[in-house]
């Protein structure tokens, strides 16, 4: 009898517990996942500035490098 008065007493609150820590682990990962996704975008433009300038690096190359026919 006593066993179950515990028992009644400790798993509603252990139970409450557990669903706090779940709503904490979910807010974290939803944290995680806007970083991740931030982090992917951040790359994405700097790779995207990076073959841009390479472009126009080769773009005055071949023009530096081509013969000049108007003369």
């Amino acid at each position: 009898m006593k066993i179950q008065q515990n028992e009644e007493k400790v798993v509603p609150s252990i139970e409450k517990e557990i669903k706090t820590k779940e709503h904490t682990i979910k807010t974290i990962s939803g944290i995680f996942g806007s970083i991740q996704e931030s982090t992917r975008s951040e790359t994405f433009t700097q790779q995207r500035q990076q073959l841009r300038k390479m472009r126009i690096t080769n773009m005055n190359r071949l023009n530096n490098q081509s013969p000049n026919i108007s003369r």
